[in-house]
């Protein structure tokens, strides 16, 4: 995607509202298929406008779990109203073998009157997914909103900036500068109710929430109040989940939780059940989402990847480290390892197979026993893991060695390559990684 303002320094800022392909036709054409019969990062107060953001954690997966409900609706009204619709091959519909796509989400802001406008919005998400169309496996990397970087014709500021100045064509432009990321073939913008109409038209989602969260901000229109534990959320209560920072763990908490809601949404989508929404949800899709793919595209991708697994959906965030610059707190990339990651998701893909070198590993000594971690550490790294951080435990004398992870699939996979036999396993979140192991006594220092 070129930057359509080069060389016109006086171009407008981008309005969401006024840009990408138009979808309306869409939901028209949804009604005629007819309903079926039957630590914060950031710290400034709120700047002019009445700002208040959101993340949309579903919004690299929209397109394509719409297509899997729609796939449900064409099932169960007859194949022959939709002829040719149900095995694309991708890569002729697009031409290559991977499809690169900008999933950006915007925030909201609020006039003295209390009245919304996008003008100047900037992105409270930045999602670089990569498509592979042979083997459907799909990278979602997120990148840091606060991320310091060198914007084009603008100079060093957040990257959330970079749409305010010249649209998506000038994140991508940025993203390209600083990270080296490929060129992005098409952008999804996702204005502010995507994510809450969604839910709410699918009659919520049941979500494990990690913690205790209560907070009010009236100025910014942001109030969460939610007790940890298992729970069926509601649009509103899924946003604000997914929306909450103000912990020690800030964007990085954030991003992990969008990640978490997008593979509950992921399950929920693929419900025959769901079937039943599509109409209402696609009609949902083109009023929140501008985008310059061709819907006839979006179709056909959506419905190639209607039977994807989570195995085949690898998500990953660009690592960074927290700073300051001219009084606010930024967060500055890690190069080298900013690098490796980008290169995975982005250039490299996955074939389907377990790739260790994705999975970042944070390994604690629980045993008391000197060089503990360290020793765990490097056999792990030998195995290909990533591991990005030892140190000890909060206690020691622990008798067994424990994992603890988001993801099932992957500590399984970890398990097995950990020089222990019967390790225990617990799903369960991890601050800044994908897996942490807490070293006890039954492991033997080799």
């Amino acid at each position: 995607m070129p930057d359509p303002s080069e060389g016109n320094p006086s171009q407008p800022p981008f309005d969401p509202a006024s840009q990408g392909a138009d979808l309306d036709a869409v939901a028209d054409s949804a009604a005629d298929v007819g309903a079926p019969n039957g630590a914060d990062a950031s710290k400034q107060g709120p700047p002019p406008g009445r700002k208040r953001t959101i993340a949309i954690a579903i919004a690299a997966c929209v397109i394509v779990l719409l297509g899997a409900g729609f796939v449900g609706f064409v099932r169960d009204h007859g194949r022959e109203a939709f002829p040719g619709l149900f095995e694309p091959d991708l890569t002729q519909v697009f031409g290559k073998q991977k499809l690169r796509v900008l999933v950006l989400g915007l925030d909201d802001n609020w006039s003295g009157n209390d009245e919304v406008y996008t003008s100047l919005s900037r992105s409270d998400t930045n999602i670089a997914v990569s498509i592979d169309l042979k083997s459907k496996n799909i990278g979602v990397l997120s990148i840091p909103r606060d991320l310091w970087m060198d914007i084009p014709k603008r100079g060093y500021s957040k990257l959330n900036e970079a749409i305010a100045d010249g649209g998506p064509e000038r994140t991508e432009a940025t993203l390209v500068k600083n990270l080296g990321t490929p060129d992005f073939d098409y952008y999804l913008v996702l204005k502010i109710d995507a994510t809450k109409n969604i839910v709410d038209a699918i009659g919520g989602l049941d979500v494990n929430v990690e913690k205790d969260m209560d907070y009010d901000d009236n100025w910014g229109h942001f109030h969460v109040h939610l007790k940890k534990g298992y729970q069926h959320l509601n649009g509103d209560q899924a946003v604000g989940y997914i929306r909450y920072r103000h912990d020690e763990e800030g964007d990085f908490g954030r991003m992990r939780r969008q990640r978490q809601v997008m593979q509950v949404l992921a399950a929920r989508l693929k419900d025959p059940s769901i079937a039943l929404h599509v109409p209402q949800l696609l009609g949902i899709v083109t009023k929140n989402v501008r985008t310059n793919m061709p819907y006839d595209k979006m179709l056909e991708l959506a419905l190639a990847l209607r039977d994807i697994t989570p195995q085949m959906v690898h998500t990953g965030e660009v690592p960074s480290d927290i700073g300051y610059t001219d009084g606010q707190s930024v967060l500055y990339l890690q190069p080298q390892a900013a690098a490796l990651i980008v290169r995975k998701y982005l250039v490299v893909g996955f074939d389907g197979s377990f790739d260790p070198s994705t999975v970042r590993v944070k390994v604690e000594n629980g045993s008391g026993r000197p060089g503990a971690a360290a020793a765990m550490a490097d056999a792990l790294r030998q195995k290909g893991f990533t591991v990005i951080e030892t140190g000890n435990a909060k206690r020691f004398g622990m008798a067994r060695t424990s994992i603890v992870g988001p993801n099932q699939t992957i500590l399984s996979m970890v398990a097995k390559d950990v020089p222990i036999p019967n390790i225990k396993t617990t799903t369960g979140p991890v601050e800044g990684g994908d897996v942490e192991i807490v070293v006890g006594q039954d492991y033997r220092i080799q």
